[in-house]
């Protein structure tokens, strides 16, 4: 049986994710920044990059794309004292505009990630953070979509 404690530490993991992916769609640097450990690797591919880096994420994917959304499905979190590790399922959509026939016919698409991410957590002070999140896109496709009005923060 889990106690009230080892509850509320999980939910507040579980949440990470979720923050991530509202602060990640919203390009809200701040946000994003709360959730990482000073010391947080972040690897793709065979890339790893570091906090500084990681800080400039959310300001890339909206350069990139007219807006993002991440949609955090299935997690699994393995709890052990202070420190975690998880599995987090996403779809990520990525909106972008495209065109025809040299720009006379413009349309909307979605890049489309479905992202497993390995994570490794922390709780350092009184809140827990990432200090590891390994992303690896288990398959990504291109449709075709008409865009709901611009979401405000």
């Amino acid at each position: 049986m889990t106690s009230a404690g080892e509850g509320e530490d999980e939910r507040e993991i579980r949440d990470l994710s979720h923050r991530y992916a509202v602060a990640l769609d919203r390009g809200d640097a701040d946000a994003w920044a709360a959730l990482f450990a000073d010391d947080i690797a972040f690897a793709s591919g065979d890339t790893v990059r570091g906090r500084d880096d990681v800080l400039t994420i959310p300001g890339d994917q909206l350069a990139r794309y007219e807006r993002t959304l991440h949609a955090v499905t299935t997690q699994v979190i393995a709890r052990d004292g202070d420190r975690a590790t998880g599995t987090v399922y996403c779809i990520a959509h990525h909106l972008y505009r495209d065109t025809h026939q040299h720009g006379r016919f413009p349309f909307d698409l979605t890049h489309a990630f479905l992202i497993r991410y390995e994570d490794e957590y922390a709780r350092i002070g009184d809140r827990w953070l990432f200090t590891r999140r390994e992303v690896i896109t288990e398959a990504r496709y291109v449709h075709q979509v008409i865009p709901g009005p611009p979401v405000s923060a």
